[in-house]
């Protein structure tokens, strides 16, 4: 069965012409370039790795993830922060604090810091 009507006999009111029409003039605009990503560093700084020290990189990145806890964290940004670390290191590290459970991947490339939940504590005493 054929449909009596054609489905682009209507056409909507979008501002284009019906018919087509010869070009006289164009307007270009330009716009200043978009100001650089500051520039990470090509090489980590090994002395801030640090191994349990309190100013290990480990806590200085906690301490930029609880500045803002809700906060969905890039991977540069915390790289910029830090400034003493490329970009591929910062991801190891932030995989790998991730599969300890010290920090949150929320999805793909977006770290938070983990919320401290409290349970109420059970009656442990025998009923």
């Amino acid at each position: 069965m054929k449909s009596p009507i054609s489905r682009y006999a209507e056409r909507k009111l979008d501002g284009r012409p019906d018919s087509s029409k010869v070009v006289t003039s164009m307007t270009i605009t330009l716009l200043p370039p978009p100001s650089p990503e500051p520039a990470l560093p090509a090489t980590t700084v090994r002395e801030n790795t640090g191994n349990g020290k309190t100013g290990s990189r480990m806590a200085r990145v906690l301490a930029i993830l609880q500045t803002e806890p809700e906060r969905l964290w890039r991977a540069r940004e915390i790289a910029e922060l830090l400034g003493d670390v490329t970009l591929v290191a910062t991801y190891r590290q932030l995989a790998r604090w991730t599969e300890r459970g010290m920090i949150k991947r929320v999805r793909t490339g977006r770290y938070t810091a983990i919320t401290q939940t409290t349970s109420p504590l059970r009656d442990l005493r025998k009923r």
